[in-house]
């Protein structure tokens, strides 16, 4: 048959490539075993629309009628219409157009011509186009069909399909969990606050964003004139900004008491009042929102101001069962409606409704939900954790927290917003002269970032030390049942003020560090009990680096910075110590999981930890190291002084298997680690073993020389003096405290050395200790 003149007109308006695109699906499409028919293609201004005729797999029993009791025919017309970016872009499927559209899984959006248009895969077409190709869609339209006539379009173990809504560019935010809650078996209805933004274009559709305040709101005449306005913010752009109400209506009770529900699917196609009312009779709440329209209208029937303002109307819809992905079954429909002061509705049922898409507004629930993180229904914020230090890395975790719908519940930092900092931190610096409000405290910085994410953060502008100092402060920095307390200044003096305070701190203190211009970073956390303790855990985490060469060379020799050589433990809050944002994000990331799954799985029982990363050769990604750390032996030196020994599971192990090894002498060794002169305490993490010349007898043990300097030398130099020596240790063979001699000893070695030292006894009955200290002035005594 030839092609008409008329046709070959039309033909000519797409290219050639189009055209044989569309050929080749045909072919494809014809070999479908379910397509039983396809008509020649019917080319329109911009698109190409393929009739094919598929058979339903109706069961034996329609097959001999022609078609399911709900109206689908054994036989159905399908209809394609090919884009112009076919096959980038895929087809839209459409049905004839006298097929019901009082099914689930319909698109609330008609063909051109009127066709209802059916939703046949749960995504993005354009994505399952490219994975399944034109087969696959023949075969979910026929999956599809085959579901409508079964009446299995929506099933109670796949849940219910809420009304569609895709294509609408109108929104209503709101607090989805609130608005069910009040729902009840009596029916009724609420007005709440409700705020909106609307836009309007001579050449665009107009469009309408609101959202619910859960206020409720005792309406009458006189609370009408400082409830509605609506004002200009842009002219040029057409914008206007108002306030009003929303109405939220619920249904009832059937005469036999059981709630009333709505067990009936039906497509999106509200226009005016007329349509909206019918809608609310079919949900079972006609009286109900008859009530609350009555009552509005006779609020404002003499507000002075005319209008129009805008009311949000949402019929909360109870299902037969669930929704899909929810844990409940009732359905919020949204719908917007202009309304005028005098006579509400002048246009009566002619008035112009428009639905609404619902949009559940940010919180800290649904944060966590999307964070795939649970979160106790009940008390959702129970894990409350408290952060210190609002710097690059500081900021970046609390953000991330934030996002996951657990921010912290306090800020502690004193320091300021400088321009410099916007390169790392979190925060995003408003443009122009505004950058002017960015200079203020970081703490009230985030704290206000952070509200954004409805959730509050108490700053605290105050320099951490003097926090941790004043029970008042420390109080509302770490209040009564904080889970941890997180540390990411990079200071050692704060480091040190966190490991002297001990049992007065209210929680476990987790610091997150980085070195060597973020090439190394450590997460380490407290035991129970604060054993063991930040101090202990870093001279730990020197030990780990000092066995890597890796590690030792970015931690001890790097050389990037001049703090490294000098000061042992300053990390990435140095101002010197340059980095790109990404690379700090890396291990903000990082520390953020490790939280979110502490927070799910629990802090350690049995010890603390420390996790090592080290970035990658590509310096695009980061390896972790665990480290399990044991809790310390605590011993308090017992000469009245306020030092104590924490002495690591591992040199407990090392000294116990020396001391099995002369079971019938004394012996003994060096003491390596770090001291903190202000939590007065030693942390022992290594021991060297006694030199050859040593002498062990029943009695006594006295240290030999030999090659003792060097290798203690060595060792400090290892580690750029951030582990030295601490002091000796030796055994008594029977269970006794410190002799005169062992006093004599400390006496001397206090006398030989300005650092206090320790001499640490072991005996059958545990460890003893005596402090080792040169006091000016105090002569031999």
């Amino acid at each position: 048959m030839g092609v008409s003149l008329w046709v070959m007109a039309k033909i000519e308006r797409f290219t050639k490539q189009y055209l044989n695109n569309i050929q080749h699906a045909c072919t494809v499409i014809l070999a479908h075993p379910a397509v039983k028919q396809i008509d020649d293609p019917d080319y329109g201004e911009t698109t190409v629309r393929v009739k094919i005729v598929v058979e339903v797999p109706l069961p034996n029993a329609w097959r001999a009628k022609g078609q399911s009791p709900n109206g689908v025919k054994r036989f159905e017309e399908v209809y394609l219409d090919f884009p112009p970016g076919f096959p980038l872009d895929p087809p839209e499927p459409s049905l004839r157009p006298d097929f019901s559209r009082d099914l689930a899984h319909m698109q609330p959006w008609l063909s051109e011509d009127g066709r209802p248009v059916p939703c046949i895969q749960d995504g993005k077409m354009s994505e399952f186009i490219h994975q399944e190709g034109i087969r696959g869609v023949i075969n979910q339209t026929v999956l599809w069909l085959d579901h409508a006539a079964e009446g299995r379009l929506i099933n109670e173990k796949q849940g219910w399909e809420v009304t569609r809504r895709d294509q609408i560019c109108d929104y209503l935010i709101a607090d989805e969990d609130a608005l069910r809650a009040y729902v009840d078996k009596r029916g009724g209805y609420r007005l709440l606050l409700y705020r909106y933004l609307r836009g309007e274009s001579p050449v665009k559709p107009d469009w309408l964003h609101g959202q619910i305040i859960d206020k409720q709101v005792p309406l009458n005449q006189k609370a009408a004139r400082a409830i509605f306005r609506e004002d200009v913010i842009d002219s040029d752009r057409r914008l206007f900004l108002g306030m009003g109400l929303s109405l939220v209506v619920w249904p009832g009770k059937t005469p036999s008491g059981d709630p009333i529900t709505c067990a009936q699917y039906a497509p999106e196609d509200v226009i005016d009042l007329a349509s909206l009312k019918g809608r609310a009779a079919l949900y079972g709440c006609k009286r109900e929102f008859s009530d609350g329209l009555s009552h509005l209208s006779s609020c404002v029937k003499d507000y002075d101001q005319a209008g129009p303002f805008n009311l949000a109307i949402v019929f909360c819809v109870r299902r037969p069962f669930n929704l899909i992905g929810k844990t409940t079954s009732i359905e919020l429909c949204a719908y917007f409606i202009d309304f005028n002061a005098g006579e509400a509705f002048p246009s009566g049922d002619a008035t112009p409704v428009r639905p609404a898409g619902h949009r559940e507004q940010i919180s800290p629930a649904l944060l966590a939900r999307l964070s795939n993180f649970d979160v106790n229904d009940d008390n959702e914020n129970d894990l409350p954790w408290a952060l210190i230090g609002t710097g690059s890395l500081g900021s970046k975790l609390a953000i991330h927290m934030a996002r996951a719908g657990r921010a912290p519940i306090s800020v502690v930092d004193n320091s300021k917003m400088n321009p410099h900092n916007v390169a790392r931190h979190a925060l995003i610096p408003p443009s122009g002269d505004m950058q002017l409000r960015f200079i203020d405290a970081k703490a009230n910085l985030l704290s206000n970032a952070v509200r954004g994410f409805s959730q509050s953060t108490n700053p605290l502008v105050h320099d951490v030390v003097s926090v941790i100092h004043a029970r008042s402060l420390a109080k509302k920095a770490w209040p009564k049942g904080t889970w941890a307390i997180v540390n990411t200044t990079a200071s050692l003096r704060v480091r040190a003020a966190l490991s002297a305070a001990g049992d007065s701190l209210r929680a476990r203190v987790i610091e997150s560090v980085l070195y060597g211009r973020g090439k190394l970073g450590l997460i380490a956390t407290e035991g129970p009990g604060h054993n063991p303790s930040l101090g202990a855990l870093f001279s730990h985490f020197y030990v780990f680096c000092k066995s890597d060469n890796v590690l030792q060379h970015i931690l001890f020799r790097s050389g990037e910075h001049d703090l490294e050589r000098t000061a042992i433990g300053q990390g990435c809050g140095s101002s010197t110590m340059q980095m790109s944002d990404g690379r700090i994000s890396l291990f903000g990331a990082a520390t953020t999981e490790y939280l979110l799954s502490r927070q799910r799985d629990g802090l350690p029982e049995n010890g603390g930890e420390c996790l090592v990363g080290l970035l990658d050769e590509s310096g695009l990604g980061v390896s972790w190291n665990h480290v399990d750390v044991p809790p310390c032996t605590i011993v308090k030196c017992g000469n009245g002084e306020k030092w104590s020994v924490h002495i690591s599971g591992e040199v407990v192990n090392k000294i116990a298997q020396e001391v099995s090894q002369w079971p019938t002498v004394e012996t003994g060794g060096v003491l390596l680690g770090r001291q903190d002169e202000i939590s007065k305490a030693f942390y022992v993490v290594d021991v060297i073993s006694a030199p050859p010349d040593s002498k062990r007898s029943s009695h006594e043990f006295v240290l030999g020389k030999e090659g003792i300097g060097k290798k203690l030398d060595d060792y400090a130099k290892e580690t750029n003096w951030a582990l030295y020596c601490l002091g000796t240790w030796h055994s008594h063979l029977n269970p006794s405290g410190p002799s005169g001699l062992d006093r004599q000893t400390a006496h001397a070695i206090g006398l030989a050395r300005l650092a206090p030292s320790v001499l640490l006894i072991h005996t059958p009955d545990g460890f003893q200790a005596l402090l080792a200290q040169h006091i000016s002035g105090m002569g031999a005594r």
